[in-house]
């Protein structure tokens, strides 16, 4: 026959049979919010829509474009939004080669009006 117990039964602590670790020495540990990194990869996603316009004008897209990479490829080595971390990363790679092409025609198109 089974014996019916209360909650306040099963999570009794005070109980001597529990013993208390004690081997951090009252040193609490602190967790890291996720937010953060979800944050870079959302930052991430949101700056390759901006360089996905900002191609255009290279001075603009690079620097866009190069700060989107970097915080999509912090994003990816973690677990929290990593799809939106990929996304983000794919999205810059893109249009910061794109900025890149679009900067080098702009410069050889200068350099052949000048002449």
């Amino acid at each position: 026959m089974m014996k019916e117990t209360t909650l306040g039964e099963e999570l009794d602590f005070l109980n001597d049979d529990y013993e208390i670790d004690d081997t951090d020495n009252g040193a609490e540990s602190v967790p890291v919010p996720a937010r953060h990194t979800e944050q870079g990869a959302w930052t991430s996603l949101i700056l390759g829509i901006v360089g996905s316009l900002g191609w255009i004008v290279p001075i603009i897209g690079l620097p866009v474009t190069i700060v989107g990479t970097v915080l999509g490829a912090v994003g990816i080595k973690t677990k929290n939004a990593r799809g939106i971390a990929i996304a983000g990363f794919v999205i810059n790679t893109v249009f910061l080669m794109a900025s890149i092409a679009k900067g080098i025609l702009d410069i050889i198109k200068y350099l052949k009006k000048s002449n």
